[in-house]
């Protein structure tokens, strides 16, 4: 028994030591709350009853007198306008797909949520080794400096630039250590029962191939976010009105089928008493006459018609008409900025992306040794100079690294936008691209 319970312990510390990787951070969407509230809303619909033919079905008992001498009983139907089963099936379809919609909207903005601070923890931990490193060379510089100190070459300003300089890296580094504790306290939240993170870079696409998913990739307003959103809250809007309308045909206001069932009916009446001759002798008398009537003289039919001609709906129609409209002019000017907008993201990446290159350019004379063999001729054997070509090539690198984080950061919005996050047919969003 102790053997199983150490065997417990055992597994239950290796699943707690168990990472946050990116396939858990994006299968634990499917565990939100938000998610899980829209996935009630689609069945609730799908689980909806079918259409009636009928709008009600009534008993009506109606006992004529408290001497329980008639009784009659009615039962009604209100038939449904004309043509309003299949509008109400049109209606249901169109909220249908408003609501898949809807649910692919939550959808996205939680795995929003999840891929921006992941992109932030992973970019930020390149920018934090980066900032280390050149805090080193800082320090290097300051030694080097203090060592220099009584020479014909030392320059005070040099020592105070270079402290200056430290006091900076350290604001960053600090900035740095606070912005990815922010990220990963907000991305283990989403997975209480781990505890650490391995995210890398791995997960997202290069540079070369982002350039062609840009390149690739189909702009079709209709299929951005929120443009299909407002389109299928649009069509709700018109196939309610239409709805509406059929309800306004209701021509037919109940048809009815009644019995009276009639023991007798007690009615006062002249009754002759006696005769004498030509004398003939009367009472008002209260006397009981049987029903005679044969059964099937007993049911009767109510019907009851509308007259449309004098009902007084124009302005609750027109009313309807300029909500169908206002809900149009909504989705062509969410379909009119969501264009604009994709199209200045793409430029705005496209962009930042000619501006990687001029530092990526750099960055390889550095890898080549070229420059540093420069650095290293005009050096000979001054330190300083050799740590400024370090620097330098660091300075340039964290340029990209900056510059990658805000072409990622456009990027993200900009599958956002799109919406490519609303994709269940994928793993990676990132290298997925924008096509749906």
């Amino acid at each position: 028994m102790k053997e199983i319970l150490a065997w417990c312990s055992v597994l239950v510390v290796c699943a707690a030591a168990e990472p946050l990787t990116w396939e858990r951070l994006i299968s634990s969407v499917d565990e939100d709350p938000v998610l899980k509230a829209a996935s009630q809303r689609q069945t609730a619909i799908s689980n909806r009853t079918g259409t009636k033919l009928w709008e009600n079905l009534e008993l009506d008992y109606k006992l004529d007198g408290l001497g329980f001498m008639k009784h009659d009983m009615e039962l009604k139907i209100k038939p449904r306008a004309f043509g309003e089963a299949s509008a109400d099936a049109a209606y249901w379809k169109a909220q249908g797909e408003y609501q898949k919609s809807v649910e692919g909207s939550d959808r996205a903005s939680v795995l929003y949520e999840r891929y921006e601070h992941a992109l932030r923890y992973v970019t930020r931990y390149k920018i934090q080794q980066l900032h280390l490193q050149l805090f080193q060379i800082c320090e290097d510089r300051i030694e080097v400096l203090h060592a220099k100190t009584g020479s014909e070459s030392f320059d005070l300003q040099d020592l105070v630039t270079a402290l200056e300089k430290k006091a900076s890296l350290s604001a960053e580094l600090i900035a740095d250590s606070n912005a990815i504790k922010d990220s990963k306290m907000k991305l283990l939240s989403f997975t209480p029962d781990l505890d650490s993170i391995a995210l890398d870079s791995a997960w997202l696409p290069t540079i070369d191939e982002l350039k062609s998913i840009l390149n690739n990739a189909s702009y079709n307003p209709e299929s951005y976010a929120e443009v299909a959103k407002t389109k299928a809250k649009w069509l709700v809007d018109q196939k309610r009105y239409e709805e509406e309308m059929a309800g306004d045909r209701d021509y037919i206001s109940k048809i009815g089928v009644g019995y009276v069932h009639e023991f007798g009916e007690y009615k006062y009446k002249w009754v002759t008493t006696s005769v004498s001759g030509t004398n003939i002798n009367e009472e008002w008398r209260l006397q009981r006459s049987d029903d005679d009537r044969r059964t099937i003289d007993k049911f009767y039919i109510d019907v009851g018609i509308k007259l449309p001609f004098f009902a007084s709906n124009g302005t609750t129609n027109l009313k309807r008409q300029i909500d169908v409209l206002e809900s149009e002019r909504d989705y062509l000017k969410v379909r009119r900025d969501a264009s604009q907008k994709i199209s200045r993201m793409r430029e705005e990446i496209m962009g930042l992306m000619a501006q990687r290159d001029v530092q990526k350019n750099f960055v390889d004379q550095v890898d080549a040794g070229a420059l540093f063999q420069d650095f290293a001729a005009k050096a000979g054997n001054d330190p300083l100079l050799l740590l400024r070509a370090r620097e330098s090539a660091l300075e340039s690198t964290l340029k990209i690294v900056k510059l990658d984080s805000d072409i990622f950061d456009v990027y993200l919005d900009l599958l956002n936008e799109m919406g490519s996050f609303a994709r269940t047919d994928v793993e990676n969003h990132f290298k997925a691209g924008l096509s749906k």
